[in-house]
């Protein structure tokens, strides 16, 4: 895929977390929700994204800093590195959310556990379908 492109991508996708954002922020407003993390987890996407924003910007302000930046995220150890921390970040939700459902089952909290339960699922389920989908392209 064209750098540039891939910049883009990352771009409209920082846009439309700090949209997000700001629709989590207007939901807990006119909502009982006010004060609860939703607020301020709308803050934190909307913090994000614009970051995001501002680094594309940035980066795209320059040649120089295009390549430098295309080099940086090209280079073989530099890719390793991210993919190994990748996989380490992604085991250790995994293992954390399946600790957080049986402390929820313990204190009665069957519902929420649930819920954690299920996006456990859908996360292995999304990971498999995407290995697969890479491993034939591959």
């Amino acid at each position: 895929m064209d750098f540039e492109k891939k910049l883009k991508i990352r771009l409209c996708t920082s846009i439309i977390c700090a949209v997000l954002g700001a629709i989590m922020i207007a939901a807990a407003i006119f909502t009982e929700y006010e004060n609860n993390a939703l607020s301020s987890f709308g803050t934190g996407m909307i913090v994000f994204g614009i970051a995001n924003v501002k680094k594309y910007f940035y980066i795209t302000s320059s040649n120089e800093r295009l390549k430098k930046q295309q080099i940086m995220e090209t280079d073989e150890r530099n890719v390793a590195i991210a993919n190994k921390a990748k996989s380490i970040t992604f085991t250790i939700s995994i293992i954390l959310a399946y600790v957080t459902v049986v402390v929820l089952s313990i204190l009665n909290m069957h519902t929420a556990a649930e819920c954690i339960t299920y996006s456990i699922l859908a996360l292995i389920a999304i990971y498999l379908v995407t290995y697969y989908a890479i491993r034939r392209k591959s």
